[in-house]
C-alpha cells in the first residue's frame, strides 16, 4: 500500500507558500495534501495522529514566527516524532545545525534553493535522511576547511587537523581528540594510535569511546562515516 504524504506549510509568505506547494505537487508527489498554515498557533492548534500508512512532513519558516514559538516547534518535534520536520531559514550558524538535527529537524534549507535541488533534498529528508540545502551544505565544509594559519605543524597529522580545526567548535573535540580521529579516518587500530602517540591503550580507548559519545554516532564506521561526508578528511 503506497503511503499517503501529508505536508504541512508553516510560511508567511503567500508567495513563497504557493512556489513550494506547486513544485511539490508537480515535481514530487501529485497526490500529496498540502496543509497551509496561516499562524504559528494554528500550528499548535492541530491535532496529530501517528498514522503508519501516512508520512507527515511540517515545512517550518523560522521568520515566521518569534523565538518562543520556535521553541515551542522544537518541543512539538520532540512530542511528535513521527512528524518529518524541515527548517526554511536564510540564516547560517553552522554551530546550531548539530543543534537543530538533534532536537528533531531533518532538513535546513534556504528560501532561494534550486527546484532541482529542493527536489532531492526533500526526497532525501523523505527517504529518513538528515539533508543540508547545497548552499547551507557548501557553507559548512568552508567553515570546516578553513585553514589556521597559526596552527602548528605537527607532522603527520597536520594536514588533516588543519582540516579539522572547527570540529572542536562544533563538537567539542579536544586536540588529542581531534588527532585521533584524524588517525583513524586514516585506518589507523587502537594499538598502533597508542603506539604513534606514546599514550596507554586504555588512554586510547578511551579517547576513542569519547569521539563516539560527542558524534553522537554508535561505532566506528559511523565515526568514519561523519568525518569523510563532512569532507573533513582525505582517506
Amino acid at each position: 500500500m503506497e503511503r499517503k504524504l501529508l505536508i504541512y506549510l508553516a510560511i508567511g509568505n503567500p508567495i513563497l507558500l504557493k512556489g513550494f506547494e506547486g513544485l511539490i505537487i508537480s515535481q514530487i508527489a501529485p497526490n500529496a495534501e498540502i496543509i497551509p498554515i496561516s499562524s504559528p498557533q494554528k500550528l499548535f492548534e492541530l491535532n496529530f495522529k501517528e498514522d503508519i500508512h501516512c508520512s507527515e512532513i511540517l515545512i517550518f519558516d523560522s521568520t515566521f514566527s518569534t523565538d518562543q514559538y520556535q521553541l515551542l516547534l522544537f518541543n512539538f518535534l520532540k512530542d511528535h516524532q513521527e512528524i518529518i520536520g524541515i527548517l526554511l531559514t536564510e540564516e547560517f550558524n553552522y554551530k546550531q545545525f548539530k543543534t537543530y538535527f538533534n532536537i528533531g529537524i531533518a532538513g535546513v534549507m534556504n528560501k532561494d534553493i534550486k527546484p532541482e535541488d529542493f527536489v532531492e533534498f526533500f526526497n532525501d529528508v523523505l527517504n529518513g535522511q538528515k539533508a543540508l540545502a547545497p548552499y547551507f551544505r557548501d557553507q559548512v565544509v568552508k567553515q570546516f576547511c578553513t585553514k589556521d594559519e597559526n596552527f602548528p605543524k605537527l607532522g603527520k597529522t597536520s594536514i588533516v587537523e588543519e582540516q579539522l580545526n572547527h570540529f572542536e567548535d562544533i563538537y567539542g573535540l579536544t586536540k588529542r581528540e581531534k588527532e585521533i580521529l584524524c588517525l583513524i579516518c586514516n585506518g589507523k587500530n587502537t594499538k598502533e594510535i597508542s603506539d604513534e602517540l606514546f599514550i596507554s591503550l586504555h588512554t586510547a580507548e578511551t579517547h576513542r569511546r569519547n569521539i563516539l559519545a560527542k558524534l553522537d554516532v554508535k561505532n566506528t564506521a559511523e565515526m568514519v562515516k561523519v568525518a569523510v561526508m563532512n569532507r573533513m578528511v582525505s582517506v
